[in-house]
């Protein structure tokens, strides 16, 4: 019964037209997300500012051994911060701090960590070696680049180390710097589920947002399940329509629909896309359109 009464309200979902009437585009409370893959510089900036997302977070960093950051989003992945200072250019500091700025639909921006055992083996080590204090390499250099690029918040991508006591006190770092901390998780339910107990025991409400990829390792995660995993209401991301993995490629129409059923059915805090790039490399897929379905939805 349950299944007939879910299509029937699926059915009168209106797809791709006027969004929730209970809800402003403008002043809604649920997350609108979009991972920046794209190098910034040759990015369509004006169109990611101005398609009604309300979050975006750039991808991505590495940490160092010795806690210079490096950037991997851009094409010729620069060092952005060493020895406390910033060093990435005005380019990428001028364009990376516009998108909160003039036309604009954006007010948050995240930066995203480097997945893989390098930068959070070095995050890890760093911790160890000279603890969380404001006079840390890491710590000068992501103060640096916070003031550098205006950003909001760290976003954690960790899928190998998951280091809880490292994980923690590196969150509590960035949040004496002033950033929220966030994770964009797909597994190890509960490793996130401690790290957000203690960062946010320590530092109430500093642990604010948790991206769940529901893709690749990913597929078939439940935002429903997993949110009360981590007692807190998760972001479900879909992939874009794109070439290298067409079959977890989602149309706007279709995202539309996935977003809306796990509205429905459970208790999220928005929707996300996983990627620029995808969207500005697809003969099928534009900004608008993505940025469209989730406002539908979400207001």
């Amino acid at each position: 019964m349950l299944a007939y009464l879910l299509v029937a309200l699926l059915a009168a979902i209106p797809i791709l037209s006027a969004p929730i009437e209970s809800l402003s585009a403008r002043q809604s409370s649920y997350v609108k997300q979009l991972y920046l893959l794209k190098d910034p510089l040759i990015s369509d900036n004006d169109l990611i500012k101005s398609a009604g997302f309300n979050t975006v977070i750039v991808f991505q960093v590495g940490v160092e051994p010795n806690g210079d950051i490096i950037f991997y989003g851009a094409n010729a992945n620069p060092t952005v911060a060493t020895g406390g200072q910033y060093v990435g250019g005005s380019a990428y500091a001028d364009t990376i701090s516009a998108y909160k700025t003039g036309s604009t639909t954006i007010q948050r921006v995240e930066l995203a960590i480097l997945s893989g055992s390098m930068s959070y083996q070095s995050i890890k080590s760093l911790i160890a070696s000279n603890g969380t204090g404001p006079n840390t390499p890491l710590y000068e250099n992501f103060k640096a680049l916070k003031a550098a690029w205006d950003l909001d918040a760290i976003n954690d991508d960790d899928e190998e180390v998951y280091d809880v006591s490292s994980t923690v006190a590196f969150a509590g770092m960035m949040g004496e710097i002033g950033y929220k901390y966030t994770a964009a998780p797909y597994t190890n339910q509960a490793f996130w589920a401690e790290v957000i107990s203690q960062v946010n025991q320590n530092s109430p409400g500093l642990f604010d947002r948790a991206y769940l990829q529901t893709y690749d390792g990913g597929e078939g995660n439940d935002p429903g399940q997993w949110g009360s995993a981590l007692g807190m209401p998760v972001i479900p991301l879909v992939w874009v329509s794109n070439p290298s993995d067409p079959q977890y490629g989602e149309t706007p129409t279709q995202a539309q629909l996935a977003f809306e059923t796990w509205h429905l059915t459970e208790t999220i805090a928005g929707g996300g896309y996983w990627n620029s790039y995808d969207i500005e490399n697809s003969d099928h897929a534009d900004y608008d359109a993505y940025a469209q379905a989730l406002t539908n939805v979400f207001g």
